[in-house]
């Protein structure tokens, strides 16, 4: 997801990047709450039965189950702010704050869509000056790239005075 923000003097631009998160995490945790009951449930009914090592893959197959969806969570909380100034580019990455922060001089930065030498691998969005370079949005899809690399030309090419 792209949002735009500009304030209200018109000397800065920001783009908050932030990767498509499909559910929230109390929906993750309720359905993994379900699907742990009716696994562990079956597993259950089977050592019952006499069939021992059902229960114990199940309870891996839940383990694997949670660790997957809280991967899954914890990479779709990082966010990217990208800030537009008549003289700089700033580019922030973290998850609950800046982690990582990148600064450009705005009248040598150069954005470029590098594409891929086939179709398989997903375009790149790079900002480069003086032999530097940081990829821009590699978690959004090549639709959402693309239009973040139009909005960001745009927003390079406007004169902010």
């Amino acid at each position: 997801m792209i949002y735009r923000v500009q304030g209200s003097n018109k000397t800065r631009v920001d783009f908050v990047v932030k990767p498509n998160q499909a559910m929230s995490w109390r929906a993750q945790m309720t359905i993994y709450s379900g699907v742990a009951a009716v696994t562990i449930t079956i597993g259950t009914l089977f050592y019952l039965k006499g069939l021992t090592l059902i229960l114990p893959f199940s309870g891996l197959e839940i383990l694997a189950l949670g660790i997957a969806l809280y991967l899954c969570a914890w990479r779709s909380g990082i966010r990217e702010v990208i800030s537009i100034s008549s003289d700089e580019i700033v580019i922030e990455r973290g998850r609950t704050g800046p982690e990582n922060r990148q600064v450009f001089q705005r009248p040598w930065a150069k954005l470029v869509l590098e594409r891929s030498w086939n179709n398989w691998y997903p375009s790149r969005l790079l900002l480069r000056s003086h032999g530097r370079q940081t990829e821009i949005g590699g978690f959004l899809n090549e639709q959402e790239r693309q239009g973040l690399a139009e909005l960001l030309e745009q927003a390079l090419a406007d004169k902010t005075e």
